[in-house]
């Protein structure tokens, strides 16, 4: 209202000096008729096309967007010098001819009719990218970021903290929108702009100057007490409140809709290997979780093109974990688990998937540390691999196989810890051993047999565990 009031008040003033000062007899020459008329039209014009648009946007997407398109540099600026050019042209007609002011006024106001006239189909076109997903999302998603900069630097922590996390039930909100219309774009920006925050805040957390966290905490409807009253005094909640909303909107996704999976998935493991590495260990843990959750709903749903798809970025996350045996060890067995929670309701190759990707992460940790890869095959891995091969039907020679592929390409890469303990083991017999290598060599090629999201056989031999597994079997 104060606004409103100073507005009026300078309308008064300037009115007033005009009729005092000034000459009224410019409202009797039509000089500025033209002028006048044309920026008439295209002001109605853009209001028109600007009240078109950003309710249309809103109705699509999100009612929020009325309140971050109306403050938009672009229509600030455009309404700005189209009142500015209407303000000029009314004073024109209060100033004398006579004066030397007149031509320079007249040089000031030529040149903001040329700057409406050249502006206009610019200007329209900025405006017809509000449309646009992946204009609004990104300017979304650094709105978010900058309220979540400000509460960390402890300026105006309340209001910045609401808008923080009412940006983020926004980006879920457009996500739940573009599920039950299919619109896969509009559900990756939308996983990504809420992950940028998630990222932004588990990098963040650890250096936060100012004791937000205890203060109006936010949870997802339906979390308990008992959980709330914990996040609450480990001061995890903000972070569990993005994870949970990611894991929203992955719950309405349907078998047509992998890639999302696949692209959550990768973005999770980003931010717990950020997190492991800034040494923020309960937030590892909610990811460890927060991946048991999915793969958990993809055995429900009995569906083996996900769980493959979790489970080998359920690999890459112990990868992220070397350094932190605990966690490494710890999502390893929850791996294992839920590859025999997979079996149990009939999804047989959804634990041949782990003791495969097993074998990969074996293999993938020996070239970084090798002595924790040789722990891992020890506790985790090894008694997995020997259960398959005690088995009958596929799963043994998933098994078989999959010891094979891992000793020969340890012994090709110059890892004889890691190919001791596989020899020793269980390849000590080499009538069976050297029987399982020339299954492998028969059928020794790189692509698989179906067009997936693996691509790679996994029971594929390098050219140079190729070369020594031939001599073996030669000998």
């Amino acid at each position: 209202m104060s606004l409103v009031a100073v507005c009026l008040l300078g309308a008064l003033l300037a009115g007033g000096g005009l009729s005092l000062f000034g000459s009224m007899g410019g409202f009797e020459r039509s000089e500025f008729a033209v002028p006048s008329r044309m920026v008439n039209q295209i002001t109605a014009v853009v209001v028109t096309s600007i009240a078109l648009i950003i309710p249309l946007t809103a109705n699509l997407y999100s009612p929020k967007l009325v309140k971050l398109y109306v403050a938009h540099p672009i229509i600030v600026s455009g309404l700005s010098v189209l009142l500015f050019t209407h303000l000029l042209l009314l004073g024109a007609v209060f100033v004398p001819r006579g004066l030397p002011v007149f031509r320079a006024y007249t040089a000031v106001m030529a040149f903001f009719l040329f700057l409406v006239l050249a502006g206009t189909l610019p200007f329209l076109y900025g405006l017809s990218q509000f449309l646009r997903p992946s204009f609004f999302m990104p300017m979304l998603t650094r709105k978010a970021i900058r309220c979540l900069g400000q509460v960390l630097r402890g300026r105006k922590v309340e209001a910045n903290s609401r808008d923080l996390f009412e940006f983020t039930d926004v980006a879920a909100n457009i996500a739940l929108t573009g599920m039950a219309r299919g619109d896969r774009q509009l559900v990756l920006l939308s996983i990504q702009s809420i992950h940028s925050i998630l990222t932004e805040l588990v990098g963040g957390g650890c250096l936060e100057p100012s004791p937000w966290r205890p203060l109006r905490p936010h949870f997802v409807p339906g979390l308990a007490r008992e959980g709330q009253a914990f996040l609450v005094k480990e001061c995890l909640w903000p972070e569990a409140y993005l994870l949970a909303q990611l894991l929203k909107v992955m719950e309405v996704a349907n078998k047509r809709q992998h890639e999302l999976m696949a692209e959550l998935a990768s973005q999770l493991v980003e931010s717990a290997e950020l997190a492991s590495v800034l040494g923020r260990d309960q937030v590892v843990e909610l990811h460890i979780m927060a991946f048991n959750s999915l793969l958990r709903e993809s055995i429900e749903e009995k569906d083996l093109r996900r769980f493959q798809n979790l489970s080998y970025h359920y690999r890459l996350l112990i990868e992220a974990f070397l350094e932190q045996p605990d966690h490494m060890y710890r999502a390893a067995e929850h791996l294992i688990a839920y590859g025999r929670l997979a079996e149990e309701v009939g999804m047989s190759f959804g634990l041949k998937t782990v003791v495969f990707d097993m074998g990969e992460l074996v293999l993938s940790l020996a070239q970084r540390r090798e002595e924790g890869a040789v722990e891992l095959v020890q506790l985790w891995a090894g008694p997995l691999w020997q259960e398959a091969i005690l088995s009958e039907g596929g799963m043994r020679m998933v098994g078989w196989r999959t010891l094979v592929k891992v000793y020969w390409e340890a012994k090709a890469r110059g890892l004889e810890s890691l190919g001791e303990a596989l020899y020793w083991r269980y390849l000590s017999d080499e009538t069976v051993h050297r029987e399982h290598v020339e299954l492998i060599l028969d059928e020794d090629r790189e692509l698989h047999a179906e067009f997936n999201d693996r691509l790679m056989r996994f029971a594929h031999l390098s050219p140079e565990a190729t070369a020594l597994a031939l001599a073996f079997t030669e000998e």
